[in-house]
Formats: structure tokens, C-alpha cells, sequence
């Protein structure tokens, strides 16, 4: 999907309107589409008992915005919704006005110049329709201390299109600025918001449709591609009738030590969940005390010298294996152990989609030449730390200091590769030079074995047969909505919890997954 600059979008609705779609059709659809996400993201639990939604309207078409949501809770619930708006509704104009003079009578509304101390409470979730994309500089008063309220509230937050404060265009946050924990953007994502300064304001995020026609949407400028769920779902389409394990694909995982023995049981966990048929986990013999976590894993233990590290002593397993595999997943829990190389050099050698993580990275970033000898799609997924030692060993120092989409673009250009750089915002870079952005994600990933949990996903829609780039954005986007719909506290998920999500977020994808 496009993202778009603050005045490519208001092109876009200005020429919808000239082509017979009133604008406040247009605030209708926004506004209604953003009440549906709303509800949906309440019924599902994810900031628990919501008892209350209150609306913070301002004066411009975000607050119109705003008001339809009101009328649409006041209709179809599940929760009774209140305002409190920064100015009269007489004092409104165009669309805006339209919908403010809507707004049912039941619905509670307060104009005041400061909110009251009690306008929040437990069981509330604040929605922040106060400023939208038409602002610049600083928020001014009254705007600044209702934006501090917010933040301070202890209530979840929702931003219409985006969160107050925010440059649409920069991501820039000169003044006060509402930390969002979901944006609901309209149409098309907003560059600011994608930026590295704009995204941490935004939470999750969900883009909805206003009707746009695609006519337009084509010729319009973009700065850059954003992933979410409507350029993902038809890559999820439905598994042949007669499909069998032996037609699903089959994984091969190559990981652990006698130091980190979980690391490649969850690659293989999550290699099953996105559809492997078979997945077999090789390990050192020396991290066998670990025991599989699913009985669906074929795991091997192979000979190791004794030093609990994967080394040339499991070539002869390989040359057996290779046949009977569509997708390697190398380097979870390995640890550093040089001996290993010549296991990844045998990997490259063979012609099947690879994806290189953790240790193996760290290995291929020692002696980057291997890249040369692969006779197959190559995927590389990093972690910021990782990512600087590959730019080092790659000779990308130039870029250290450069943008994660330039990092991304500059290393999957030299090593041939597709490159998932992680992180908030995870970069999904080919060597061709395309890249998107996933807007999928939660910072109940900011733990141990989750970034395992994604390389085994990739492997998954490797050995299935989806080309790597597709693999490598349907597994990020897919791994970052398991983790949005983990409905329990975000700080208690752990990798294990992940893989019980990716079921579920399979499913949110597509009805045919």
C-alpha cells in the first residue's frame, strides 16, 4: 500500500469529491469504518472491560470525524460514548458541522477550554480526534494540555488518521504529542507516520477504506509502501482439497547448542503453524537435554565432537536431508561456533530457499564471500545489533548511521539477498530495490525467542512455495498481528505464547488461511 504525503491525500479527497462523492460521505465512511475497528478491537479484549469511549473532538475535520463515531456508538454500542469538544458546534463549518449537528441527543457533550479532572476514568478508552493531518508547529492551547491529559490518563488510546501533534509528513513531534496505542489512519498512510521519529507515537495501526477510487490511488505520488492486512490476504488463499503433508512443503531447521537449545524447537514450532507439512529440527548432540515442545517436530541429534556446537561432523545428515527438503531455516541458538561454517557452506551450496538468523548471520557477516555460492533465495533477518555487524562485514560502514530502509536496501543490494531487518517497523528489503514497511507489531515482541518464532515462519511459506519477498512480508506482518491479538498483559507474552497466536492471526488474514 502507498503511503502518501499531507497533500497527495488531500488531493485524493478533493478530486473523489469533484468526481460526485460529497465530502461528507467521505467523513461518513471514515468515520463509520473507524468506529467498526473500534468495536471489533473492543469485543476482542485487548485492553480488557471497556465500559466507555471518550471522544476528544477539536474543530477541524478530525473532530467531524470524531462525531460520526460518537453517532455510530450511540447506535450500534457495544459501550455508550461521550464528548468533550474544544469549541461550540455552531462555531463549526463544512462537513464537520454536518455531522456535529447529527450527533444524537443522548450522546454527552461538553465544549469546555479545559477538560475536567474527572473526564477520565478506569475503563475508559480515550479516542483522539482533536487535530489530524492539518496541523504544523507546536499544538497550541487548549490543544496542548488536553494532548498532556491524555498521555497521563492511564487509558488506552485511539488516534483518528493520526495522533495529534504529529507531522504528517516528517513524523516530526515538536510540541505535545499523543501517544497512540492504535492509529487508525484513513485511507492511505500518512510518510510522518511511518518515519522513524513518527511511527513510536502510532501503536498498532489500521488503515481503513473511504472510497477512494483506485483510479486515483494509482497516479498518486508515493513515498514509500506500507504493509497491511488487504495486500496480504491473497497470499493466504485456500489449500488444495487434496493437499497432504508430502505437498505442504518440508523445513529443514539447523540451530541450537548446549547454550541455547530452545531457539531452533521454536523456529520448528513456528515453521509447523504457518503450514510446513514436515519440519525437522537438527541439533548438536549436546543440546538434546532440551526437550521438544510438540510431538509433530521430527528432531535429530547429531554427532558434535562433543562440543555441544553444530559442526562439519553434520555434513553426512545433510547430504542425506537436502533431497527431501524446500526450505532451510539456519542459525537459531547455534551460538559461535566457527566449525560451523562449513555446515553453512554446504547449506548455501544447495539449491533451496535459505533463511539465515541469530549465529548465522554472525557467521555470514565473518566471511560475506559465502553469498556468492548461493544457488538459492537467500533471506537474512536481523536485529539492530546483528544488522551492524552485517553492514560491517559486508563493508557498509557508510550506512551505519544512515535510515533503517537505506541499511535494509544497501545490504540486500550486496549481498543478493532479502533482507527483514526487525524492529518497530520491520523493513522487508530485495535486491532489486524494493522495500515496504510492516505495520504490524506490538512491544509484547521485545522478547527472548520471538525473532526465532519469525525465521522458523519464514521457512514455513518458503517450503509451501511462496516466493521469498511474499514470504518474507506475510511472515512479518503475520507474526506482528500474533502479536497485537495477544489479549493478556503485553509485558507477560513470551515466544512460547507466540505460537499459540499464530493460528488465530492466520485466521484475522484471511478466512482461507
Amino acid at each position: 500500500m502507498k503511503t502518501v504525503s499531507v497533500d497527495t491525500m488531500r488531493g485524493l479527497d478533493a478530486a473523489t469529491i469533484a468526481s460526485g462523492v460529497p465530502g461528507s460521505t467521505l467523513m461518513a465512511r471514515a468515520g463509520i469504518a473507524s468506529a467498526e475497528v473500534l468495536r471489533r478491537e473492543i469485543m476482542r479484549g485487548i485492553w480488557g472491560r471497556i465500559e466507555r469511549l471518550v471522544i476528544l473532538v477539536g474543530k477541524g475535520n478530525n473532530g467531524g470525524d470524531g462525531y460520526v463515531v460518537a453517532r455510530d456508538f450511540a447506535e450500534r454500542g457495544p459501550c455508550p460514548a461521550v464528548l468533550y469538544a474544544t469549541c461550540p458546534r455552531d462555531e463549526l463549518r463544512g462537513d464537520a458541522a454536518h455531522h456535529a449537528q447529527r450527533l444524537p441527543e443522548s450522546v454527552p457533550l461538553t465544549t469546555c477550554e479545559a477538560l475536567p479532572r474527572d473526564a477520565f476514568r478506569p475503563g475508559d478508552l480515550v479516542v483522539d480526534a482533536l487535530l489530524g493531518t492539518g496541523m504544523r508547529g507546536s499544538p497550541r492551547a487548549p490543544y496542548d494540555d488536553w494532548i498532556g491529559r491524555v498521555n497521563a490518563s492511564g487509558c488506552p488510546v485511539v488516534a483518528l488518521d493520526i495522533p495529534s501533534g504529529l507531522d504528517g509528513d516528517t513524523g516530526e513531534a515538536p510540541g505535545a504529542t499523543v501517544e497512540a496505542d492504535l492509529t487508525i489512519t484513513m485511507a492511505l498512510p500518512k510518510t510522518g507516520m511511518l518515519t522513524e521519529l513518527g511511527r513510536p507515537h502510532c501503536g498498532r495501526m489500521r488503515c481503513v477504506s473511504i472510497g477512494i477510487p483506485d483510479a486515483l490511488v494509482a497516479r498518486a505520488e508515493s513515498s514509500g509502501n506500507a504493509l497491511f492486512a488487504d495486500d496480504l490476504r491473497s497470499l493466504l488463499g485456500r489449500r488444495p482439497t487434496d493437499a497432504h503433508k508430502g505437498t505442504c512443503g518440508s523445513v529443514l531447521v539447523l540451530g541450537g547448542s548446549h547454550l541455547y537449545g530452545g531457539a531452533p524447537l521454536l523456529a520448528g514450532v513456528a515453521a509447523l503453524r504457518t503450514g510446513a507439512g514436515l519440519v525437522t529440527v537438527a541439533r548438536p548432540a549436546g543440546a538434546a537435554r532440551f526437550v521438544p515442545p510438540c510431538l509433530s517436530l521430527i528432531v535429530r541429534d547429531l554427532p558434535d565432537g562433543g562440543t555441544g556446537f553444530l559442526g562439519p561432523e553434520a555434513l553426512p545428515f545433510l547430504a542425506e536431508q537436502m533431497p527431501r527438503t524446500q526450505a532451510v531455516v539456519f542459525g537459531p541458538g547455534m551460538g559461535e561456533s566457527p566449525a560451523a561454517g562449513e555446515v553453512l557452506t554446504a547449506v548455501l551450496a544447495a539449491p533451496l530457499p535459505t533463511v539465515l538468523d541469530a549465529d548465522g548471520l554472525r557467521l555470514l557477516a565473518a566471511q560475506p564471500e559465502r553469498t556468492k555460492s548461493a544457488s538459492g533465495a537467500l533471506i537474512l533477518t536481523p536485529h539492530p545489533g546483528e544488522m551492524r555487524v552485517l553492514m560491517r562485514g559486508f563493508e557498509l560502514d557508510g550506512f551505519l548511521a544512515a535510515s533503517r530502509i537505506e541499511q535494509a536496501l544497501a545490504l540486500a543490494e550486496r549481498a543478493g539477498a532479502v533482507v527483514v531487518l526487525k524492529g518497530l517497523g520491520t523493513v522487508v528489503a530485495t535486491p532489486d530495490g524494493d522495500h515496504w514497511l510492516c505495520t504490524s507489531g506490538t512491544p509484547a515482541l521485545a522478547t527472548a525467542g520471538t525473532g526465532d518464532v519469525l525465521a522458523g515462519m519464514i521457512g514455513g511459506f518458503l517450503a509451501g512455495g511462496t516466493q521469498a519477498a511474499d514470504a518474507a512480508c506475510l511472515s512479518a506482518f503475520v507474526h506482528g498481528l500474533a502479536g497485537e491479538l495477544w489479549s493478556q498483559a503485553v509485558r507477560s507474552l513470551t515466544a512460547d505464547d507466540l505460537l499459540t497466536m499464530i493460528a488465530p492471526a492466520l485466521r484475522e488474514l484471511s478466512p482461507l488461511a
